[in-house]
């Protein structure tokens, strides 16, 4: 079973690739459960897909790399595949540099976190390790669908920790930083 982040026209969606049987397949898309047949029709570059019990016919244009074009009707979609970032933890330089440089890997929420409200890239700290914050003020600036969110701390206190780095990939409810 292989999952893969996929963007429907910038819209992000988990798709769960739960079985494959030569031209049909059983999805899990954003934790739905999703049935595909899809055939190749004869003439030209169309397909006719069959989802849930839906019929559509579809054609499908690369546009470059892993983004393709589908058209169903008169609907353009931009599909892209995300790819799979690598697991990276920084060399052990020092505990504080430590902190601020590994990546947001299975990180569970907890008491005084700030957590990641959507899923992106981590653009710009703004926060230091043993640095005062008011409530409302930025910790961090998050990238995601190429719009920068500020991520305010939740809370007035000093940063005890920063749990992700520059240019770190983060998920959902992921701990960014811990709040005192």
């Amino acid at each position: 079973m292989t999952t893969h982040d996929v963007l429907v026209n910038k819209k992000t969606h988990r798709v769960k690739v739960l079985e494959r049987r030569k031209d049909a397949f059983l999805f899990a898309v954003n934790e739905k459960t999703v049935k595909v047949k899809i055939r190749k029709e004869s003439r030209g570059k169309a397909i006719a897909v069959e989802i849930s019990k839906r019929f559509f016919r579809a054609k499908i244009k690369r546009i470059q790399g892993n983004i393709l074009h589908v058209k169903i009707g008169e609907r353009i979609f931009e599909v892209q595949r995300q790819p799979k970032t690598p697991k990276v933890i920084a060399p052990m330089l020092d505990q504080t540099a430590a902190i601020t440089r590994r990546p947001a890997l299975n990180l569970t929420a907890e008491k005084d976190a700030v957590t990641a409200p959507i899923a992106g890239r981590i653009e710009l700290l703004k926060a230091d390790v043993g640095q005062k914050v008011g409530k409302g003020e930025c910790i961090c600036v998050l990238e995601a669908m190429k719009m920068e969110n500020e991520i305010a701390a939740p809370k007035a206190g000093v940063v005890k920790e920063i749990r992700v780095s520059k240019g770190a990939v983060v998920n959902k409810g992921d701990v960014l930083a811990v709040i005192t």
